[in-house]
């Protein structure tokens, strides 16, 4: 039996989820964008304090869970309490009636003071519980245990959501079923912003390096307006002059502090809203001499800067790695061609001693931008103390600074 409440009261979905195909988690904004034809300046504008929160996984049910996966679906319309799977951990010590606490982890976990957890010893011993307050090393609740769970039973986050009709079955066998589970949580869902890190003319940069396995990757856009009558050619304006870069990144975040901060990020860009320094992470320009002490010239290979690049949004700043991990963010302000070469003049030297061209891993062209959709999701592969993956386009702006 479940211990302490009971299926109408709690409204919980105890059955678990199939982890092959993983858990799905969506986080959508809502932001509102204006854009100038004449100078492609944008503004962001956000409706949400917080973003809408979805959740897909599949239900992959045998014998007593199948069958109870159909009486919950068929005889519940109301609100659900979802344990946040990823969120999953075991406790370490015992659970006991009248418990007041219970001893987990919290960093990381989306716990809430105010909401509610459950404590899961198998599909029908488990137990919703109700949080007071947060410490680092255990739960507080707002009144006792009532039931008793051994040591490695499972603790879960729970949140308030609905289940999308349409969750249709397909049965493999006359015992065993199939499904996908979507689910709106419909409360909202605080999680802390980036703190500290770096950042570059008053605005944050995204000094964490994607994942590459799936090659990146990148396009440029003009804002080119045309009238076209079909009869003569059409004709065609470009009042910015400007293009625009596209980029896609993809992340591989292992284990909890990981997936923290990727959601830190998240929360802290608020969908399209707010915008961030990203660099190419390409080998876009190649040192061909080393940089003197206190210079602020740096040689570069021909690429042809000086000629299609100079002064154009999102081509005059850079960051320059070196092999010991020292970063530099940087202007340029102008560009010589010298033949095989050419010499940027950077708007302030970098630090310390000389710099070989064999220090220097890479120089990468730094964009302006925001997230090119309000919609971000993240496929958690296991619980979040292992693995998930994650896409993010980034489309550039005009800088205003």
């Amino acid at each position: 039996m479940v211990i302490g409440t009971s299926f109408a009261e709690a409204k919980v979905w105890p059955v678990m989820p199939n982890w092959k195909g993983g858990v799905r988690e969506s986080l959508t904004w809502a932001t509102e964008i204006g854009q100038s034809s004449a100078t492609a300046a944008t503004y962001h504008r956000s409706y949400r304090l917080g973003p809408r929160r979805e959740f897909s996984f599949d239900v992959l049910a045998g014998g007593q869970e199948s069958r109870v996966a159909d009486m919950l679906l068929a005889g519940h319309r109301g609100e659900w309490l979802l344990p946040i799977w990823p969120d999953v951990q075991h406790v370490g010590s015992p659970v006991e009636t009248g418990d007041e606490l219970v001893s987990c982890r919290t960093a990381g976990f989306d716990f809430a003071s105010g909401g509610r957890a459950l404590l899961y010893a198998d599909l029908h011993r488990w137990e919703v519980v109700s949080v007071s307050a947060i410490e680092s090393d255990h739960l507080l609740l707002s009144s006792p245990v009532t039931g008793a769970f051994a040591r490695g039973a499972r603790l879960l986050p729970l949140r308030r959501g609905w289940v999308r009709d349409g969750s249709e079955a397909v049965m493999l066998t006359d015992r065993v079923s199939r499904r996908t589970l979507e689910v709106d949580i419909a409360e909202p869902c605080d999680w802390p912003v980036l703190a500290g890190g770096a950042e570059y003319l008053g605005t944050r940069v995204l000094d964490v390096r994607p994942d590459a396995s799936d090659d990146p990757s990148h396009a440029y856009a003009g804002l080119r307006e045309s009238v076209d009558f079909g009869i003569a050619m059409p004709v065609v304006a470009d009042l910015p002059g400007i293009t625009l870069r596209t980029q896609r990144d993809s992340w591989k975040l292992f284990g909890r502090s990981e997936h923290s901060w990727f959601r830190s990020l998240l929360y802290s860009l608020r969908g399209r809203q707010r915008r961030i320094w990203v660099p190419s992470w390409c080998d876009d320009l190649r040192p061909a001499l080393p940089i003197a002490a206190g210079s602020a010239s740096v040689a570069i290979e021909w690429a042809g800067y000086t000629h299609f690049a100079l002064g154009r949004p999102n081509r005059r700043d850079i960051r320059i790695q070196l092999l010991d991990g020292t970063v530099y963010y940087r202007r340029i302000i102008d560009s010589l061609d010298a033949g095989s070469i050419e010499i940027l003049t950077l708007d302030a030297a970098l630090d310390g001693a000389g710099i070989s061209v064999h220090q220097i891993r890479q120089v990468s062209f730094l964009s302006m931008a925001a997230l090119a959709s309000d919609a971000t999701e993240i496929n958690h592969l296991t619980d979040a103390d292992g693995t998930a993956r994650a896409t993010t386009g980034w489309q550039a702006v005009v800088p205003d600074v």
